[in-house]
């Protein structure tokens, strides 16, 4: 594997960039991703229309593995507990780019993945973050459907377990700790907000599924006193993402930063002090199409549109959220005068140089047979 962007020795945790400014106990972070990640004017979804257009690239945060995880894999592998060489064990599609990125990092620390992963379609992005991810020696337990994860996690700690079993990291990396590096990414657009890089926008779109990333960024555009309103454009079905599903998540993430000292007082609710902050939520349901990872019409619609602005999407999460977007624009439920931001969290690095020659093999039976499977419709495209 080639050893580039990784680092002679594990890195050393220092202080956050932000979060210190307003908590007397922050968290350690690793400070793995260049920020502040750049705005820029997206005048294609305009189209003359009334409204201003702007997208945060965090696609741009890491020259390893950019998108929206590093933000919190600074502050979960940070941790503590994660002073180890043990390897982490985590959930998710196999074609999972939290998973991909979190076996990126991984590398930085000497340590292995452990992945526990239900099918998905496989999509061309999908298998070559599958790909990366047997090259990088990760472990799979492989079940058909996400219900089946409860089993899966069984086999892992019972009969099926590792000589040496991982350190657990949340699907998404959304623990309550991870999820403070949205923290982070609220203080930080408050901040080109007020170095006059881009207007306070009246909404914000971000893609929603494990929901650490838009629960941790609603606390600190609050916390910076940013007004708006969050658009969570959900990737799973309402029954594995809803209003309640997301107050436990804003809570959890709540009790973390109240737990850390802040210097100003917080209520014990989250909530009503984000109504109060002028933070709106709404989460959208209207672009999941037949269910996670699914590609629809919309989103690939979308992906094809952006490429052609040298913008890349992904089907899963940020194809359907800037469908939903183009969609509001359209159907003229963005009010005139308006501006608008898509947080665009997706990863738009190459990953072609960390694939290894034959890595199917160190797959799983099943996971090969869902490949071979799905190869007739890749060949026109293969890695």
């Amino acid at each position: 594997m080639p050893p580039s962007d990784i680092a002679s020795s594990p890195p050393a945790a220092g202080e956050s960039r932000r979060l210190s400014q307003y908590l007397d106990h922050a968290p350690p972070c690793l400070r793995w991703a260049d920020l502040p990640t750049p705005i820029e004017r997206l005048p294609w979804l305009e189209a003359g229309r009334n409204v201003a257009c702007f997208i945060k690239r965090d696609d741009r945060s890491s020259s390893l593995y950019g998108g929206g995880k590093v933000r919190k894999l600074e502050f979960e592998l940070a941790d503590p507990r994660h002073q180890t060489t043990r390897p982490v064990v985590s959930i998710g599609g196999f074609g999972s780019h939290s998973l991909l990125s979190l076996a990126l990092f991984l590398r930085r620390q000497r340590r292995r993945l452990h992945a526990l992963v239900f099918d998905q379609v496989v999509t061309h992005h999908a298998r070559q973050n599958l790909a990366v991810l047997a090259s990088l020696d990760t472990q799979f337990w492989s079940t058909r459907t996400r219900l089946g994860l409860g089993l899966s996690q069984l086999a892992y700690r019972t009969y099926a377990r590792p000589e040496v079993s991982g350190v657990a990291v949340a699907a998404g990396a959304s623990s309550a700790l991870g999820s403070l590096g949205f923290v982070e990414a609220g203080l930080e657009l408050a901040a080109q907000i007020e170095a006059g890089q881009c207007p306070r926008p009246d909404r914000i779109y971000i893609t929603a599924g494990s929901a650490g990333s838009s629960a941790g960024l609603a606390l600190g555009l609050a916390l910076a006193g940013v007004r708006t309103q969050l658009r969570l454009i959900s990737a799973v079905e309402p029954l594995l993402f809803n209003r309640w599903l997301y107050r436990l998540k804003l809570a959890a993430v709540w009790r973390e930063l109240r737990r850390r000292g802040p210097r100003q007082a917080l209520p014990s609710s989250a909530t009503g002090w984000l109504q109060q902050r002028g933070v709106d939520i709404e989460i959208d349901h209207r672009q999941v199409g037949p269910g996670y990872a699914v590609p629809t019409a919309a989103g690939q619609a979308m992906v094809a549109t952006a490429a052609q602005r040298g913008l890349h999407l992904e089907t899963t999460y940020t194809a359907k959220c800037v469908a939903a977007l183009h969609q509001d624009l359209e159907r003229e439920t963005v009010p005139p005068n308006s501006t608008v931001l898509f947080w665009h969290t997706h990863a738009d690095n190459e990953l072609a140089p960390h694939v290894r020659p034959g890595w199917e093999e160190s797959l799983p039976p099943r996971l090969r047979r869902v490949l071979d499977a799905s190869r007739p419709a890749l060949e026109p495209r293969p890695l």
